[in-house]
């Protein structure tokens, strides 16, 4: 075949070369010569490259911050930490980078597919370290001011020194971990917290937390009290109403509570002074906010209230949200 270049032309053989690469191997291998590694096929050179992420691993378990063990050990070497079997904030925030870099949703937790892309084995699922798969049926509440046994295992599975005392460090620590968990936020470990901590039912009786199914005072049922508080629920926040027409915060406690035929004094600082502060609130007790109190409500258990909020909420049951609150009992 002839070509013509800018008035040129040439012959263009275009099998020259692999007809004389053909002959050449096939000459050498006539003569009984090795062939030079430089003319390799590129189908006998692939098995050669292995990629690394092509050999993940099957994970099912979770660890997360405040998980300890061997488990811990095993994602801190991936990482890139010190592997002291302790899941606190260096090991989160290494685990998010290693996340990032691997194209991962960057939330600190090793899951099923950050666990297979760091090619952790099955048995590290079912690791001790890894509480938060291991969930229980917790009924306590455990909480800022708690003291005991309990208190030092949640501090051990939040990271902190277990001396068994609730104070602000535990709380934040809670609070992190309950964030890392996918759970309300609030530091105060109860029912469901407790449970994905993986903290034992029996642990609720400990003198450091309150069952929620006990009952208030020999005088009033926690449960009838509750009722009346719960039937209010919707009434519209009034500032200064005491009746069902609308309702402050004083003034609801004050009419649920004379319905069981006690007399509550009209303001919350007033109701404060007049109740028996209790460190182990039980349903029914007075919640109080700030000394003097400027907000109150009635505690329903599980970190959680019945109070008339404002004229945003009304009368409603929701969560405590701050652990600066006192407890009384009347």
């Amino acid at each position: 075949m002839t070509l013509f270049y800018s008035g040129r032309h040439r012959a263009v053989r275009p099998s020259t070369v692999s007809r004389s690469a053909g002959l050449s191997i096939a000459a050498v291998a006539a003569a009984g010569i090795a062939a030079p590694a430089m003319i390799a096929t590129s189908a006998s050179a692939a098995p050669a490259t292995v990629s690394t992420n092509s050999t993940k691993s099957t994970f099912t378990g979770t660890v997360s911050y405040g998980d300890r063990g061997s488990s811990v050990k095993a994602v801190q070497r991936k990482v890139g930490v010190r592997a002291d079997g302790v899941f606190g904030p260096a090991t989160r925030s290494a685990v998010k980078r290693y996340q990032s870099r691997h194209g991962l949703v960057a939330d600190g937790i090793v899951g099923s597919r950050t666990g297979a892309k760091m090619g952790l084995s099955r048995s590290s699922s079912s690791s001790s370290a890894s509480r938060s798969t291991s969930r229980t049926n917790f009924s306590g509440l455990v909480r800022q001011g708690s003291r005991g046994n309990v208190v030092k295992q949640v501090q051990r599975i939040v990271g902190v020194s277990a001396d068994g005392v609730f104070g602000s460090r535990t709380a934040s620590a809670v609070k992190s971990w309950q964030r890392s968990h996918g759970l309300t936020a609030d530091g105060v470990v109860g029912p469901q917290t407790g449970s994905r901590m993986g903290l034992s039912g029996s642990s609720s009786s400990s003198s450091s937390t309150v069952k929620a199914s006990s009952s208030t005072s020999t005088n009033t049922s926690s449960s009838s009290v509750l009722g009346t508080a719960a039937r209010y629920v919707g009434t519209p926040y009034r500032y200064g109403g005491t009746t069902p027409s609308g309702f402050d915060c004083s003034g609801y406690t004050q009419y649920v509570f004379a319905k069981h035929g006690k007399s509550l004094p009209r303001t919350a600082e007033a109701q404060r002074r007049a109740a028996t502060p209790v460190s182990s609130p039980r349903p029914g007790d007075l919640v109080f906010f700030g000394a003097p109190a400027y907000h109150m409500g009635i505690y329903a258990g599980n970190g959680q209230m019945y109070d008339a909020g404002s004229s945003r909420t009304n009368v409603t049951k929701r969560s405590i949200w701050t652990s600066a609150v006192t407890y009384g009992r009347v």
